[in-house]
């Protein structure tokens, strides 16, 4: 009788040991540990990773960074080795992660790396996160003396108690919410040679408005970055009438007018800065 009470407990414990399903987070691949390891430092469920994803995929207006529960635990468990790009890009926005560490994970070459990274964004013009502009750069900022009356003109060396380096991450707490950063990509010339493939943009999402003009040459007129029916674009605009908008390049880029209902068009914003590339 004994013997057989004994043989049933050990029956219960070898079932509860063994019951069917991966234990979540569970994994021997390299990447899928990463990822595991990550999350749990966060305290991110699956749930976070697909609703971020998802915000990123609109944000950047490519599907392919969504990342779906499914998928995610592929990815941890090692049945997905290698994710795409996007996916993996993804990843590496909504974890923090550095690109070191996951070319790690993934036992890619430094430069296999770069070019699925320069593959992927080069040809379309896309907006670039907070985050990608002002991680690990350091920009030489003054630092006043205590006494300096700066409402007072003076010669500003005068002024100042020393230089130094300071990080832009730093900075970016006073980075006005409205601003974002846009890279110009090789197929979109509506702008150029104002603002040519390869040109970084600063755009003012406040400043969206049309205005008129006349007598205006197209270094002086509002140039904005919009949404139309094909993706982003950096063009002029004109107002044809209550229901249209016209997408109006520059005239040395070789591109033709377009009109568009104006439900069609969204005006994301003004572009204040150009940054040409070297």
């Amino acid at each position: 009788m004994d013997q057989a009470v004994d043989d049933s407990q050990h029956k219960v414990d070898r079932f509860h040991e063994t019951k069917p399903g991966r234990p979540q987070n569970h994994t021997t691949a390299p990447f899928g540990k990463l990822i595991a390891t990550t999350m749990k430092l966060l305290g991110l469920k699956y749930k976070d990773i697909v609703t971020e994803t998802e915000r990123l995929a609109k944000l950047h207006n490519n599907a392919d960074m969504r990342i779906a529960k499914s998928t995610l635990g592929n990815i941890i468990s090692g049945t997905i080795r290698q994710p795409g790009p996007a996916k993996i890009d993804a990843l590496r926005i909504v974890l923090n992660l550095s690109r070191e560490e996951i070319d790690e994970a993934l036992g890619l070459q430094p430069e296999r790396r770069l070019a699925e990274q320069l593959e992927l964004t080069r040809a379309r013009t896309h907006e670039v996160s907070l985050d990608a502009v002002v991680r690990n750069r350091k920009v030489r900022m003054p630092l006043v003396r205590d006494d300096a009356n700066l409402e007072e003109t003076q010669f500003f060396d005068g002024a100042v108690k020393r230089w130094d380096r300071l990080e832009v991450e730093y900075l970016s707490s006073f980075y006005p919410p409205h601003y974002c950063y846009v890279v110009v990509g090789e197929d979109d010339t509506n702008a150029s040679p104002v603002a040519p493939p390869g040109s970084r943009l600063l755009v003012n999402r406040s400043l969206n408005k049309i205005r008129p003009a006349e007598n205006l040459s197209y270094h002086e007129r509002e140039m904005f970055y919009v949404m139309t029916p094909r993706g982003f674009t950096c063009a002029y605009l004109e107002i044809a009438s209550d229901e249209k908008l016209v997408l109006v390049p520059h005239p040395l880029s070789g591109k033709l007018r377009e009109e568009f209902r104006q439900s069609e068009i969204k005006i994301i914003g003004q572009v204040v800065g150009v940054l040409y590339p070297e």
